[in-house]
């Protein structure tokens, strides 16, 4: 048998986990809605290319830059989420490399 507290535990677990799972579906429907709401005119589809470029510069200024700058950072709380580890420039450069390619599309 499991008493009062043990049981709330669980739920408080069950609802963080829930609410970070709910969380980071929002994210991504609005990054692909964003997406598809992007590529359907010129202005949007430059707004792209405009992010993905931020994306590939930001990248690699992740990789190249990181020990020396942003250590830095990680006495802010919510940049160190940003700012962990250096081989976040990676994906940084790929979703660039992404929005530069949909951006890149013409009628």
């Amino acid at each position: 048998m499991m008493d009062s507290l043990e049981v709330a535990a669980v739920y408080k677990e069950m609802v963080i986990g829930g609410g970070i799972g709910i969380g980071v579906a929002s994210v991504i429907f609005v990054y692909v809605a964003l997406i598809v709401y992007g590529m359907s005119s010129s202005t949007g589809r430059k707004t792209l290319m405009g992010a993905g470029l931020f994306f590939l510069l930001f990248g690699a200024a992740t990789l190249v830059y990181f020990d020396t700058w942003f250590m830095g950072m990680a006495s802010v709380p919510i940049l160190s989420v940003v700012f962990y580890s250096k081989w976040l420039g990676i994906p940084y450069i790929i979703n660039g490399g992404f929005l530069c390619k949909l951006g890149s599309f013409s009628d």
